[in-house]
């Protein structure tokens, strides 16, 4: 999990939380003043991380779909025809993560619930 950086707005100083909460979440409390700065909750880290990989995959799912349309109807290159021809199983690997990633979601998401 990526380090958060925090700062009180109070004492106007930063301070930085790596580890993990224990149960899932956890309150953050400034260590100088012990003023309240809100809840770190890993579920939300995770669905914010699973959005961010699933737009990319999404994007590159898609150029690579344009892609087989293009070396699918035009006369060209071997080479190119060769890719036109892979690319398909990749799109289904590609696909097959994002429907993954997506049930990793909804999990993500009923624990908040």
């Amino acid at each position: 999990m990526i380090p958060e950086v925090f700062e009180c707005p109070r004492c106007e100083r930063q301070f930085v939380i790596d580890g993990i909460p224990d149960t899932g979440s956890e309150e953050v409390h400034c260590p100088q003043c012990s003023r309240f700065l809100g809840i770190r909750d890993l579920a939300f880290v995770l669905r914010s991380e699973l959005d961010d990989l699933s737009e990319r995959l999404t994007f590159e799912k898609d150029r690579l779909e344009k892609d087989e349309a293009v070396y699918g109807l035009t006369d060209c290159d071997p080479e190119l025809k060769y890719y036109g021809r892979e690319v398909t199983r990749i799109i289904a690997v590609l696909r097959k993560a994002l429907n993954e990633l997506n049930r990793l979601r909804q999990e993500y998401q009923s624990e908040k619930s």
